[in-house]
């Protein structure tokens, strides 16, 4: 697990030699007959799909984009008050002042915490098309949607899908929001997003266009 300074360092500057280094001594440490490997969704935000995609285990690396319906998505965080601690957004999600960002969340920050969790939603949906956009020729992605991958079906296609041809074990949830997201509260939001026009693929096709990545800072690159 990275430290949040390191997270820092990533939003802020791109993968500099911090991150890279990072990523070279923990991606050498793995077994090269290790069969599988997890990690957490802070991991995505923090340079390692870059540090994969030039490793010799690319080649052998099952990227899951687990998206999930938008507003809901939204809502949890708003209930359980996930950004109300910038200690918290710094650790797990991360921080609209952050000037290593695909989404400009200026428009947002007016609307206090609950701007702050729209605009983090809507900029990892971006991340995710970004990614898939910039690296689907050396490592394979793997989209699946909550809502679907938890029932039976899906589940065993996703399973088969990871090369692993057996029936899916579906526990009962464990982890879930105990409280949960209000109707009225995932419609207003739903509403809100609806009335931003929000197309994720526009979005990173004007960022790429205009020069930008998350690899490496524009003034970087001008140095």
């Amino acid at each position: 697990m990275p430290s949040i300074r390191l997270m820092r360092s990533f939003n802020t500057y791109g993968y500099n030699s911090e991150v890279r280094q990072f990523w070279s001594n923990k991606l050498a440490a793995l077994p090269t007959d290790a069969p599988y490997g997890e990690t957490n969704h802070t991991l995505g935000k923090c340079g390692l799909i870059e540090a994969l995609a030039d490793h010799p285990r690319a080649k052998d690396a099952k990227i899951i984009v687990l998206r999930r319906d938008l507003a809901k998505q939204c809502a949890s965080y708003i209930n359980r008050h996930d950004f109300s601690n910038i200690s918290l957004l710094w650790q797990w999600y991360l921080d609209p002042q952050y000037p290593n960002r695909i989404l400009k969340s200026e428009p947002f920050l007016k609307l206090g915490q609950v701007g702050c969790a729209i605009w983090y939603t809507l900029e990892m949906e971006c991340r995710q098309v970004y990614y898939q956009r910039v690296y689907s020729d050396r490592l394979t992605f793997l989209p699946i949607q909550l809502e679907t991958v938890t029932r039976e079906k899906a589940a065993s296609e996703f399973l088969t899908e990871l090369g692993i041809h057996q029936k899916p074990v579906l526990p009962k949830k464990k982890n879930a929001n105990q409280i949960s997201a209000q109707s009225e509260l995932v419609e207003q939001i739903a509403i809100h997003i609806h009335n931003l026009n929000f197309n994720p693929e526009a979005i990173v096709d004007d960022y790429i266009a205009s020069g930008r990545d998350l690899d490496l800072m524009q003034d970087q690159r001008a140095a």
